[in-house]
């Protein structure tokens, strides 16, 4: 085993040690309310009333979750033959809540190698039942849903996942109904050194049923996407917009999911990346069979158009079977074959281990 490999061996235990010693300290027996007045008669199930708040019982107020995932990929085809391990990522998320009206939330990520903080946000619960929560700091826009039974991401998480660490976020919900709005602070710059594209916002619309759902949003610029990196420079903003839904029919699932610039990427755009005026579209469409036991068949397409210009594959299908290993752990198969703009195709096959706790 190299040396990179022991690197990430250590950092993936570390990260589950850390959740079990924080877990274990929180479950710790308590001091005896008499003692430390933690607990008062009638308090039990609702937490104690501090002004116009609840404080929760000790218990509730520490969420700890994580999850670790290994891939190995073999691809064949006329990019080449490559095979071996393709990514290894652990995560450990961290809630505390100090109160019914407070959350405080921050995201561990260890992925390529490399240890950062994913996210870190403060919501104020406003109002009860998710009438009205407001939430800032560094967290992912809700611009897209990226649902998907598959070992391989959904193209369109490529093409639209987007993050900030200044965002403010203000969200209500009513019923099934779902609102969000949005401000950041982008980092997008104009194309020619004259500036940032700092004044970034965004919404999102989104129906919750038993049977599926479905949902619209908005960002007022794509530059701002994971896939672009630090060089996303845009002459003017590029508004983009996302359509997804889910449907249950039986054991079957289906979802589906398209997202679209609804203005072009100008020659010299994106570091002179960018040669022609393109407006690049990506959509994923997939079922997923349950075969019960937690067992899990599903097929998928992705797609994209006018997409060369921004460094993206054409199209690719494939199909990936789940099932459990051992408690939390399952694994996945997937067989996929990729296409690109210029012709060439490859032959994918990717195995996945991921456990969660």
């Amino acid at each position: 085993m190299n040396m990179n490999k022991h690197v990430s061996l250590v950092c993936v235990l570390g990260l589950v040690a850390l959740s079990n010693t924080v877990l274990a300290a929180e479950t710790a027996p308590q001091p005896s309310p008499a003692k430390e007045g933690l607990e008062l008669p009638g308090t039990e199930s609702r937490g104690l009333e501090v002004g116009n708040e609840t404080a929760l019982e000790p218990s509730k107020k520490l969420e700890i979750v994580g999850a670790v995932e290994l891939k190995y990929g073999m691809s064949r085809g006329d990019s080449g033959h490559v095979n071996g391990p393709i990514a290894d990522k652990a995560e450990l998320g961290i809630t505390y809540k100090p109160t019914d009206k407070f959350d405080l939330n921050v995201v561990g990520l260890y992925e390529d190698k490399k240890l950062s903080t994913d996210e870190v946000k403060v919501t104020w619960h406003a109002m009860p039942d998710d009438k009205l929560d407001v939430t800032a700091g560094k967290q992912y826009f809700p611009f897209g849903s990226f649902e998907s039974a598959m070992v391989s991401d959904p193209i369109t998480k490529e093409f639209g996942e987007s993050r900030r660490n200044k965002v403010l976020q203000v969200a209500s919900k009513r019923r099934n109904l779902q609102t969000t709005g949005y401000v950041f602070e982008g980092k997008s710059a104009q194309t020619g050194g004259t500036g940032t594209h700092k004044n970034g916002y965004g919404f999102s619309v989104g129906y919750e049923a038993e049977a599926g759902t479905v949902g619209v949003d908005y960002l007022s610029n794509l530059a701002e996407s994971k896939h672009y990196g630090d060089i996303n420079d845009v002459a003017n903003q590029i508004p983009a917009i996302a359509v997804h839904g889910t449907r249950k029919v039986g054991r079957m699932a289906l979802s589906g999911e398209s997202m679209a610039a609804l203005k072009a990427f100008q020659p010299g755009d994106l570091g002179g990346a960018v040669t022609v005026a393109a407006k690049p579209t990506a959509t994923h469409l997939e079922a997923a069979l349950d075969l019960h036991n937690d067992r899990t068949v599903a097929v998928a397409w992705n797609g994209t158009s006018n997409a060369q210009e921004i460094d993206m594959k054409k199209e690719n299908v494939g199909v990936t079977y789940r099932q459990p290993i051992y408690k939390d752990l399952t694994g996945g198969i997937e067989l996929m074959r990729a296409k690109g703009y210029d012709g060439t195709s490859d032959n994918i096959f990717t195995a996945q281990l991921s456990y969660e706790f």
